[in-house]
């Protein structure tokens, strides 16, 4: 948003037609975050009376298929990949996929809203080193996340709405990002009622997740790894 901001403080006219008439590439790595269940181990607790759930080596940064298609643009004479090899391409045609700086913004919204922790409220912290902020890298192993990125995401889905509403265009996305919408939206629609069910029995949260809550981050985490799963060897 501050790119966007200080951008559209000088070309105001053109916030239009830089958000929907440009294409941009999406960039293509061979690193990923692992899913649940090849992450989350249980370990001694700190005071050693029992065991708790932590979070280790939650990245990977050698996923073989990625190599092995990367692969395809090795330049023969320097033995380096050629610049295709860093973009995602498309399944059917072959060429670099391409879509909108809007379409690109709204995935990463919907990214971002889909990795809240457990009681919605921080973005898990889960890439290794939150901020680039060393004091803060234990966060990731014991499950942590962060209010200020959620922050930053409330700023992010208030300009989206803004903009889709104030020039009313039509917008085209990836149909992996139509597939994890649809999941949230019906883990929402679940949650709300079961939530309007719990809210009889007690207002305030303890320490312990509500299971509507559970269920919820459950579903949803769900869904944001088997996308993550299908575009990674599907290369839609």
């Amino acid at each position: 948003m501050d790119q966007i901001q200080a951008y559209l403080a000088i070309y105001p006219d053109w916030e239009e037609r830089i958000l929907f008439d440009e294409r941009l590439p999406y960039f293509f790595s061979p690193a990923f975050v692992k899913p649940r269940h090849e992450k989350y181990v249980l370990s001694v607790s700190f005071d050693g009376t029992g065991k708790h759930v932590r979070q280790l080596d939650a990245t990977e940064d050698n996923d073989e298929e990625k190599r092995t298609y990367m692969a395809e643009y090795i330049e023969n004479k320097t033995g380096w990949y050629d610049l295709q090899a860093n973009w995602q391409h498309t399944a059917l045609e072959g060429g670099i996929f391409h879509s909108s700086p809007m379409a690109k913004l709204l995935l990463l919204a919907t990214l971002k809203f889909a990795s809240r922790d457990a009681y919605g409220m921080g973005v898990e912290y889960e890439g290794g080193r939150p901020g680039w902020d060393d004091a803060n890298n234990g966060l990731v192993g014991m499950l942590g996340s962060g209010m200020p990125e959620t922050y930053e995401l409330v700023v992010l889905l208030r300009y989206i709405r803004s903009a889709l509403h104030r020039f009313d265009r039509d917008l085209s996305v990836p149909v992996e990002l139509v597939d994890l919408i649809n999941s949230i939206n019906k883990a929402l629609k679940t949650l709300s009622s079961e939530r309007g069910d719990e809210r009889n029995k007690t207002e305030s949260l303890g320490s312990e997740v509500p299971s509507s809550f559970f269920k919820y981050w459950d579903e949803v985490a769900t869904a944001r790894e088997l996308v993550s799963w299908n575009i990674s060897v599907c290369c839609t």
